[in-house]
């Protein structure tokens, strides 16, 4: 037998119910379940990118780089749109901590290094301006470091640099007086970079104390944009800085760049001007990386799309990348490049315990250099050479869709690690479908097979 109950009883039960209930169950929705994780990734639902891996003095690894999960590793860490963020692992690669540094609005890590004081120290730039950056903002983006504690990731100290205009840190080293090497570029014409009057972007290196307060600022730069992505310390404590320039008057006076340039820039210790090198056709060239090679000359990652100048009769197809081998002095002494019809880019370079160079970044083709080794729409390839500029092997790295590599290391035994991101779920990076990109973090052996 069927009970029969009014409707306006049942209206009185429900308006009842709700009342009953804490409001932030009615107003919130619920937490999406956590993303199983696929093998060598980690992050939440939406997108994770690492940027920067380094081997820490206790084996294992720590890699820098954005987010914008609100769960999965990062459950209860999310402090706006975007997060600088620090993740510990063991050398097999299990998480130990991680950690989130920013404010409410979008903030970016660009390099990390381990100090000799085994503390932390994160660079990249910053939009906010409350949280860990409190009135710290100077206008648009900033330059920050960020010291943190190798034991727990806990924020030691910040800073931020810059002027009312676009300013960013892309590079960080230690200098040799124990300080902090950042490079990156500026627009501003104010605060720290008061002695600029053009608009346009200028590379610029900063030295900082252990403490993070300036010790000498330097720019160079002409009428165009020109950044420096890239700086390491070279023989005699000359500071090497590579990036990409499109101005030809200034410090580029007479270096016609096409669309854009690559260039090595060298300064004294103390920031003096020592010497300029440049390499460009008529087309579009960069210099993401640059690593300080054993025989005390420098090897130089990135990409380019000219077919004149040093890359005469060389381009494949949109951009190709490169590996340029210098002297101490910034001479050529080889030049080696890799391409398709599509697109490819060099993004992180190492030297190896064996004395290889390993360099990673992202190809589109799969003919030329990649016939038959295409495994997806963007795929991860690493190349290994010799000092002497002879090909060890090239490999490529993913599953069906995209992940690209942003920075390499080299581990004990000429192993070789290495980062950025990935959406795929197959392959390299076999498990359960992704909603946004990973971090992803591989090993492999001397011979380019993942571990």
């Amino acid at each position: 037998m069927r009970s029969f109950i009014p409707s306006i009883v049942i209206s009185l039960l429900l308006m009842a119910s709700l009342l009953s209930c804490d409001a932030e169950s009615i107003t919130q929705p619920p937490e999406r379940p956590t993303e199983p994780e696929s093998e060598f990734t980690y992050g939440g639902t939406n997108d994770d990118l690492g940027k920067t891996i380094i081997r820490t003095q206790d084996g294992g690894f720590l890699i820098v780089g954005t987010t914008t999960s609100v769960d999965g590793i990062f459950s209860g860490q999310a402090r706006g749109n975007r997060d600088v963020f620090a993740l510990k692992l063991t050398a097999n690669g299990t998480q130990q901590w991680v950690n989130t540094y920013g404010g409410s609005n979008s903030d970016w890590a660009m390099d990390v290094i381990q100090d000799a004081g085994g503390d932390f120290i994160i660079t990249g730039y910053n939009r906010s301006d409350d949280d860990q950056f409190p009135n710290m903002n100077r206008g648009e983006n900033d330059i920050f470091l960020i010291k943190i504690s190798p034991s727990n990731g806990e924020l030691i100290w910040n800073r931020t640099y810059g002027g009312a205009d676009e300013d960013y840190g892309y590079a960080l080293t230690q200098g040799t007086n124990g300080g902090y090497l950042i490079a990156g570029s500026t627009r501003s014409v104010n605060g720290n970079f008061s002695d600029r009057s053009t608009f346009s972007k200028d590379a610029f290196v900063m030295l900082t104390d252990n403490s993070g307060q300036i010790e000498w600022l330097e720019t160079f730069g002409g009428a165009e944009n020109d950044e420096a992505l890239d700086l390491t310390i070279g023989p005699n404590g000359q500071i090497a800085v590579v990036g990409s320039y499109s101005s030809s008057d200034s410090e580029f006076s007479g270096r016609q760049p096409g669309e854009s340039g690559a260039f090595l820039l060298k300064l004294e210790p103390n920031g003096i001007f020592n010497s300029l090198y440049t390499y460009s056709g008529t087309g579009a060239e960069i210099a993401n990386s640059i690593v300080t090679t054993s025989d005390n000359g420098f090897a130089i990652a990135g990409r380019f799309s000219s077919d004149n100048g040093i890359f005469q009769n060389l381009n494949s197809g949109e951009n190709d990348a490169f590996v340029l081998k210098t002297s101490d002095f910034g001479t050529i002494q080889w030049l080696n490049t890799y391409g398709g019809t599509n697109t490819e880019e060099l993004t992180g370079i190492a030297e190896t315990e064996n004395g290889n160079i390993a360099a990673v970044g992202h190809t589109t083709s799969d003919d030329g250099d990649f016939e038959e080794v295409n495994l997806g729409n963007t795929d991860i390839f690493m190349v290994n050479l010799s000092l002497s500029g002879s090909l060890n092997y090239l490999k490529t790295y993913g599953g069906e869709l995209d992940e690209t590599a942003e920075s390499v290391i080299g581990l004990p035994n000429g192993n070789i690690a290495f980062t950025g991101w990935t959406l795929s779920n197959d392959g390299d990076f076999s498990g359960p479908q992704k909603s946004g990109r990973d971090i992803f973090n591989l090993t492999t052996s001397p011979e380019g097979d993942i571990d």
